[in-house]
């Protein structure tokens, strides 16, 4: 189901909590396969997440650089000797942020509006669990 890009971070933020609830869906999944999802897995989820919403392809090089991208984003912002942005204590923002990187991969965002989305969701997202 292809969702419109959003235009505003407010809208962004509405379509997170989305994209957050839509990934919280696997959780049962995890569950009867005897792979629990916990809410700090979520953001490992969010480039999928991302092509779903965009219409895109969940398969194939596209999806695969994608996915590649946003986990690196997050990776770079956990970095306890460098940039740490507590993204482990914070899976909602951890969740965010990949999934605005995920839109910057595709070229959907640019750094400036990938920077802007993320701050307003860091001031608005709150961090209640699924």
């Amino acid at each position: 189901m292809k969702h419109p890009l959003p235009r505003t971070p407010a809208a962004w933020l509405k379509e997170i909590r989305l994209a957050i609830a839509d990934a919280c869906e696997a959780k049962p999944v995890g569950r009867a396969i005897g792979e629990p999802i916990a809410d700090s897995d979520l953001f490992h989820l969010a480039p999928l997440v991302c092509l779903k919403f965009r219409g895109r392809k969940l398969k194939g090089r596209e999806a695969e650089r994608v996915t590649k991208v946003a986990l690196a984003n997050y990776v770079v912002n956990s970095d306890p000797e460098g940039i740490d942005h507590g993204l482990e204590q914070r899976p909602m923002m951890a969740f965010t942020l990949c999934y605005v990187a995920a839109h910057l991969a595709l070229d959907l965002v640019d750094e400036q509006q990938a920077e802007a989305i993320l701050t307003y969701c860091e001031e608005h997202l709150g961090e209640e669990p699924c």
